[in-house]
């Protein structure tokens, strides 16, 4: 059925560009920029690439995600009907011909932003990410995704590249100003642990979720032909392995935590005993106890909260 007037619209259009993960984007790089980024510079509140561009850089990389999101539906209508029924917004709720003009047009915008962005940092060829990011969404929505463990890789690479592009912008944009940089060097090393420290995070719990849903949406990829590790493993292969990312991911907190009080950083310390550790073993014990495809939304979702409170803990380097 059709949604009708202008709430039924906007909201079709907000469920097909998934706005909370958009709003998630735009936490993370917050977040990252003003509470480790900034606050390790020379200035103590300023990033090397300023407040307007960096709201810029945000906005190119939210309209990147969107773009995915759309051209991710698209290829996806026929495989949703078995797997969402009825939530694929391109399936009867919005023209495909508009939702790709839209897709073009925030591609289009995304790009430019990017490289406006690269020449003002200093390097042309920075802007290639954009580009590049948008390509590989397209082809793992057209091909990688149906393929075992690429389509995988390739979102869990994405979403910690929302992370390191915020880094790689404002260095880039730091070494253009070298009495800035001289005065910055002695952070440098403290900044790029904490940056790789969420990147990782990122990658392994994308990585995650990205196999739970895969399990998930089992009978609607195996009548779709898609390969993905479930289908072609089996099921217990691929809980097998999310297990096994999850116990790798508690023992990298671990040694976050050894770090992090080594350093006397006490505050972390005890987010990461208190918070991101009970949460990874519930997820564990999720993987554990559940068997069936049908009852992986839950785990899923864990792994979402988690990632939320991961980046949530960006807070805590603000008042350390």
């Amino acid at each position: 059925m059709h949604s009708n007037g202008k709430g039924g619209f906007l909201i079709n259009w907000l469920r097909l560009l998934r706005w909370p993960n958009l709003l998630m984007i735009i936490l993370t790089q917050y977040l990252l920029g003003y509470c480790v980024i900034a606050p390790r510079m020379p200035s103590g509140t300023d990033l090397p690439m300023g407040h307007l561009l960096f709201a810029l850089l945000v906005a190119a990389t939210v309209l990147i995600a969107a773009g995915g999101y759309i051209i991710n539906d698209h290829y996806d209508v026929n495989t949703d009907r078995k797997n969402k029924a009825g939530k694929n917004m391109l399936d009867g709720r919005i023209s495909v011909r508009k939702a790709l003009r839209v897709y073009y047009v925030i591609n289009g915008i995304a790009v430019a932003l990017g490289f406006f962005l690269a020449i003002r940092a200093g390097s042309f060829q920075l802007g290639l990410i954009f580009p590049a990011i948008a390509g590989l969404l397209w082809f793992y929505s057209s091909r990688y995704q149906r393929m075992l463990l690429w389509g995988n890789l390739i979102i869990a690479v994405l979403t910690a590249m929302v992370v390191l592009v915020v880094w790689l912008f404002n260095f880039v944009s730091l070494l253009s100003h070298p009495a800035e940089f001289v005065d910055a060097i002695r952070q440098m090393g403290a900044v790029s642990r904490y940056v790789w420290a969420y990147f990782l995070f990122a990658f392994l719990l994308s990585m995650i979720r990205e196999i739970l849903k895969d399990i998930q949406d089992l009978a609607g990829d195996t009548a779709s032909g898609y390969r993905t590790l479930p289908i072609i493993w089996g099921v217990a292969a691929a809980r097998l392995l999310t297990a096994s990312l999850v116990l790798l991911g508690m023992a990298l907190l671990a040694f976050v935590q050894w770090f992090l009080f080594s350093r006397e950083l006490m505050l972390l310390f005890w987010y990461v005993m208190l918070v991101l550790q009970p949460l990874m073993a519930y997820l564990l014990y999720l993987i554990a106890r559940h068997g069936r495809s049908s009852d992986y939304a839950l785990p899923g979702n864990t792994a979402k909260v988690i990632m939320l409170a991961g980046v949530l803990s960006m807070e805590l380097l603000c008042i350390i």
